[in-house]
């Protein structure tokens, strides 16, 4: 009776201790499992706030590469305008330029341009006067007209719009009177002023 008692008691204490290890190992399972689940979420969380924060960096790129597109066809755009509205300025100026050469009032303008060009080349003894090759019929006239005792000297320039150039070499100088390099002139300014580029 002793022994079964013995046996008994052995028995319940290794039971105890069973149940004592089991609830020991579900206890750790169980931490284990949580961890590994915070980890999925953790892991989870950040390939969602990735993804989200890559698919915002690709809206923005795109966004971005469409406004520098609007902006750099807007201002083709506004160029394109600003060149047209020039280019039609001095198709007008060049026009008008055209109009003063086939008037009648075309050689006297010849004239007063030659004296100008001559009195910068004060204390000249000689002059050259280029012309286009359709104005080299005033080149006598314009000697009638010249002032000052200068030897003139007519030759074809390769001008096209009309006026003249006198040239000394006996002085170095050189006045170019010619309506394209006027009109060349005003281009460069015209530019400067309002930053319109002109063609032709």
């Amino acid at each position: 009776m002793q022994n079964e008692n013995k046996l008994s008691a052995m028995a319940t204490a290794i039971v105890a201790a069973a149940e004592q290890e089991a609830e020991r190992l579900r206890g750790e399972a169980e931490h284990e499992e949580s961890e590994v689940l915070a980890e999925c979420r953790r892991a989870a969380g950040e390939s969602a706030e990735k993804r989200i924060a890559a698919a915002q960096a690709d809206a923005r790129a795109r966004e971005e590469k469409r406004v520098v597109t609007a902006s750099f066809a807007g201002r083709r755009t506004l160029l394109r305008f600003r060149e047209d509205c020039a280019n039609e300025v001095f198709a007008a100026v060049r026009e008008r330029a055209r109009q003063a050469a086939a008037s009648g009032d075309y050689p006297g303008l010849l004239a007063s341009l030659l004296n100008k060009g001559l009195a910068a080349m004060a204390g000249a003894r000689s002059a050259r006067v280029l012309l286009r090759p359709e104005d080299m019929v005033h080149a006598d006239a314009l000697k009638e007209a010249a002032e000052g005792d200068v030897e003139l000297e007519f030759e074809e320039g390769d001008f096209l719009l009309g006026g003249l150039i006198v040239e000394c070499p006996e002085l170095s100088r050189l006045a170019d009177l010619s309506f394209d390099s006027a009109l060349e002139d005003l281009k460069g300014r015209f530019s400067e002023i309002t930053g319109f580029n002109v063609e032709g």
